[in-house]
């Protein structure tokens, strides 16, 4: 009798547990040796900064934008963390969020938070993978939660990037419903995410590539009303100016990391000791990360595989933005689930061992010198131009094109 082979999902979650059981093991086995070398920037100075520095800009909503330039959220997302601010009794000044972060029950309400989060990301699971048994669903969860970008990203940063690809998920799940009121609620779903991101827009390029130009319109309409309406409590007009210039502030940024294009390239030239010479090569390092936005979103009208909607668009999110951190690879989730919706026989295991690389704990990269960075990016770098190499160079004809996998 012939022996059947592992599915993509069982692929999948087999990769991605053995890295992050072998890091346990090696921490066990070792007293703790490489927690700080997966930890962001090497250290843990910097633990839930992500949330609770928000909160404290949120003690002052008519000024922060004017008095940190760290405020680089859009004034929505600060409506939300105002409200977090407000159920303490405690008044902070803006830039004091290690006193916010250690105040009494705070750590708690950050952690149901999280907890709450960990399970709406199951039930989206269940639902948008529902043709999977619920314990491949449940292992799913787990080996992403345990994964660096989650447990040595987004989660220790409490970086909002988890919620927004929640919601995104959520658009993505309703936007092809039967029911009107759902493909309602899936574009204020990415309005919203918009309004704590700014750059999850990008998913309104969707309805554009599907010609739902109707709905487009008035996705357009809910963003700009998320974006702009907010500024009556965020300093108003001024605070909108401010909020433009720091934008333009970190725009023009780079620095030695992996987590995005400029900072990849910047990297790899300070790798071969180039990096004296980087004020001249980042103007060309700007033109790359501008060529993959544009591939990106020309390849969404050429791919015959409808899935990688959510893949040119979350990696846009994750590995385009100049000035980001390890929190981005989170959106890689998007396409990840929208990679298994789809039928069984579309899946192909080069996938899944890139996505498996990417939401594991590359504990292969301990001892090589390199970051933890350069590993959990290096996949999605690879998963994109294959699927550039796919949907430009093979045989376009031989892939069908196919309905949402999510409603599939």
């Amino acid at each position: 009798m012939k022996k059947r082979s592992p599915d993509a999902y069982t692929v999948f979650l087999i990769i991605s547990f053995t890295g992050t059981i072998v890091f346990i093991l090696v921490l066990l086995a070792t007293g703790g040796y490489g927690a700080r070398w997966l930890a962001m920037e090497n250290n843990f100075d910097n633990f839930l900064t992500d949330h609770f520095r928000h909160i404290a800009f949120a003690s002052d909503m008519q000024h922060f934008y004017f008095n940190t330039l760290d405020a680089t959220f859009p004034p929505f997302a600060y409506l939300l963390y105002y409200l977090l601010y407000r159920i303490n009794p405690y008044s902070w000044a803006v830039n004091e969020w290690k006193e916010s972060r250690d105040y009494q029950y705070n750590p708690l309400v950050y952690l149901m938070l999280a907890i709450l989060f960990v399970l709406i990301f199951q039930l989206l699971v269940d639902k948008m993978l529902a043709k999977y048994d619920n314990v491949k669903n449940h292992l799913l969860v787990i080996a992403i939660v345990f994964s660096a970008p989650m447990m040595a990203g987004a989660l220790e940063r409490g970086n909002i990037s988890f919620l927004t690809a929640l919601m995104l998920l959520g658009a993505l799940l309703l936007k092809d419903s039967d029911k009107a009121w759902k493909r309602e609620t899936a574009l204020f779903l990415i309005a919203a995410s918009s309004g704590l991101k700014l750059y999850p827009a990008i998913f309104g390029f969707i309805y554009i590539v599907e010609k739902r130009y109707r709905e487009g319109f008035r996705l357009l309409v809910y963003g700009l009303l998320v974006f702009f309406v907010p500024f009556a409590f965020c300093g108003g007009i001024p605070g909108l100016i401010q909020y433009l210039k720091i934008l333009f502030f970190f725009e023009n940024q780079g620095y030695r990391s992996f987590t995005n294009i400029r900072n990849y390239l910047l990297s790899i030239s300070d790798m071969l000791g180039m990096y004296e010479r980087s004020a001249y090569f980042v103007k060309y390092f700007k033109i790359a990360e501008n060529l993959y936005l544009i591939f990106c979103l020309i390849s969404m009208f050429k791919t015959k595989e409808k899935w990688k909607y959510a893949l040119y668009t979350s990696g846009i999110m994750a590995i385009y933005v100049p000035f980001s951190y390890r929190y981005t690879s989170v959106y890689m989730i998007i396409p990840l689930i929208m990679y298994l919706a789809q039928d069984k026989d579309r899946q192909k295991m080069i996938y899944s061992i890139l996505f498996a690389l990417i939401f594991t704990v590359p504990v292969y990269g301990i001892k090589t010198g390199l970051p933890a960075d350069f590993y959990i990016f290096t996949p999605i770098y690879v998963m994109m131009i294959f699927s550039f190499i796919e949907d430009w160079i093979r045989n376009p004809s031989k892939v069908r094109k196919e309905k949402n996998p999510a409603q599939a």
